[in-house]
């Protein structure tokens, strides 16, 4: 394995995310397609700390929020832990929207936070 490549290949998706964040363009882990073997805890923190930056909440405001420590949301959006779906359900109530979890062979996992009015 070339380790250079994969650096590049890193910079180069982090780039791109940078740039489709700032035309405000809202996505899912699975839509880039260029994390194919991202687990689901670093699905779910990712779309959990990209949301939250989106309200314009800190990590401390969420915990409050949802009645967790600081260091709960911040382990939570790290991927350093596995979510419980009461864990997931306290999160999506302090964004009062609905979380959606979807999983596809050979697309991975969707994770996206939607108004609870969109909710399928």
């Amino acid at each position: 394995m070339d380790i250079w490549a994969d650096m590049r290949r890193h910079r180069a998706i982090r780039e791109s995310e940078v740039q489709r964040h700032r035309r405000g363009m809202i996505w899912t882990c699975a839509e880039r397609g260029e994390i194919p073997d991202e687990k689901l805890e670093q699905a779910v923190g990712r779309a959990v700390r990209e949301f939250r930056g989106r309200a314009g909440m800190t990590q401390t405001q969420l915990a409050e929020l949802s009645g967790l420590t600081q260091a709960a949301i911040s382990r939570l959006e790290h991927g350093k832990c596995m979510p419980t779906f009461a864990l997931l359900e306290r999160i999506a109530g302090a964004f009062g929207s609905a979380l959606l979890v979807s999983v596809e062979p050979g697309r991975g996992v969707t994770v996206a936070f939607t108004d609870s009015g969109e909710a399928a």
